[in-house]
């Protein structure tokens, strides 16, 4: 290993499963190991095979056999005992270990509960726990919000300097989702779909937690609209399958169960992005929200509300558009709007193609990596590895 190579951790207990944040931290995984760093990933599902050589060595760290409340804190503990032990040049933490160089948060939990339910969350035995304690005890430098919407509730409810608290979007991949795969990808999903040209579908995309990212707000708001335009329509749903059954029956009792379709997670969620004309995503709280993202650089136009992180993305007069919160009465009426009127579709996306066009994975990382540096990764600003120059990362 060459001298100005370094030795970077980064700990995620789920590293190599499914999402938007996994996607991420291996994606800078990747580009630390291209620059010639040696990287090590520390989690608790590395062992499952989402973790490939080119994005460093897995470190795994056991499940606890039992008394599965504990797991985040014997995670905790055990990630935080391998690092001391390891000496390293840098720790990247990203909120299920204690001390880290640089952390990053992508989810508000304190923050999340209060929406969706209503009081205070007890954080015993959560992830909550564990962030409570990192603030507490201060265990970072800087910390990397994903959002204003992070940022502010950060700062105001941990007493952080918002100085502290820098912002950084994540980045999505442009070969991954791009419109000009639009043709690839639409018709034959539509056909699986059992969805004809001429029907405007509808599609929430997520990893899963459908509570949320609201879709009983969205099958509520797709019940309220006028017959004629359901029968125009239909309703695509792709997540984690746990809970459809549930979701299912109370779209039998809207009357709308024949208008829907669930579909399970898949890694290649750019194809049903393609196929759809229009993105619902009305989440009660959504710290960031890849998936709106995605649709933004897929050219698909989006009903969602500003308790979105992503669409701080949005120009001014689109932002100023969209709801406060989701309310199953404003998502029906940004759904009317949309599928009534084909052409302000096509505005929409135009506008939100050109917003997005710029936050790719790769920005996210030269982002990142100048939070790092400024929290004492010794990378030289011109070269950022042995004899590769930025312009030379993947891409």
């Amino acid at each position: 290993m060459s001298t100005t190579s370094k030795r970077i951790a980064i700990a995620f207990r789920g590293i190599g499963d499914i999402g938007g944040t996994n996607n991420t931290i291996t994606d800078h995984a990747r580009y630390f190991c291209k620059l010639g760093h040696q990287v090590d990933l520390i989690g608790g599902k590395v062992h499952k095979g989402g973790v490939t050589p080119d994005m460093g060595r897995a470190v795994r760290i056991q499940r606890l056999p039992v008394l599965s409340r504990y797991k985040w804190r014997w995670f905790a503990a055990r990630a935080q005992q391998y690092i001391d032990q390891q000496n390293y040049d840098f720790v990247a933490g990203h909120g299920h270990h204690y001390r880290q160089d640089v952390l990053s948060m992508h989810n508000c939990l304190h923050l999340a509960h209060e929406l969706l339910h209503g009081d205070a969350l007890d954080a015993r035995g959560t992830l909550a726990e564990i962030h409570d304690r990192i603030f507490a005890e201060d265990g970072f430098k800087l910390c990397i919000c994903n959002s204003r919407l992070m940022r502010d509730d950060l700062s105001q409810r941990y007493g952080v300097d918002p100085e502290r608290l820098p912002v950084i979007y994540p980045g999505y991949r442009p070969a991954q989702f791009n419109r000009g795969d639009r043709q690839r990808y639409r018709d034959a999903v539509r056909e699986e779909l059992g969805c004809d040209e001429h029907t405007t579908l509808i599609g929430l995309i997520t990893s899963g937690d459908y509570q949320k990212r609201g879709l009983d707000i969205l099958l509520h708001a797709y019940a309220a609209l006028e017959d004629g335009l359901r029968q125009s329509s239909m309703l695509l749903v792709l997540g984690k399958q746990a809970s459809s059954s549930f979701f299912m029956a109370e779209a039998r009792a809207l009357g709308i169960a024949d208008r829907m379709r669930f579909v399970p997670h898949t890694l290649s969620p750019q194809r049903y992005f393609h196929a759809l004309d229009i993105c619902a995503h009305p989440a009660r709280i959504e710290e960031f929200g890849q998936v709106v993202q995605e649709a933004f650089a897929c050219g698909v136009p989006v009903v969602t509300s500003k308790r979105v992180g992503a669409t701080e993305l949005l120009p001014k007069n689109l932002y100023d558009a969209l709801p406060e919160a989701p309310t199953a009465a404003n998502i029906s009426a940004q759904l009317e709007r949309l599928i009534r009127d084909e052409r302000e579709r096509r505005a929409i996306a135009e506008q939100m193609i050109e917003q997005v066009r710029c936050n790719t994975a790769e920005t996210n990382f030269r982002a990142t990596l100048d939070v790092y540096r400024q929290a004492g990764l010794d990378i030289p600003d011109d070269v950022d590895g042995p004899g590769t120059k930025t312009e030379n990362l993947p891409r």
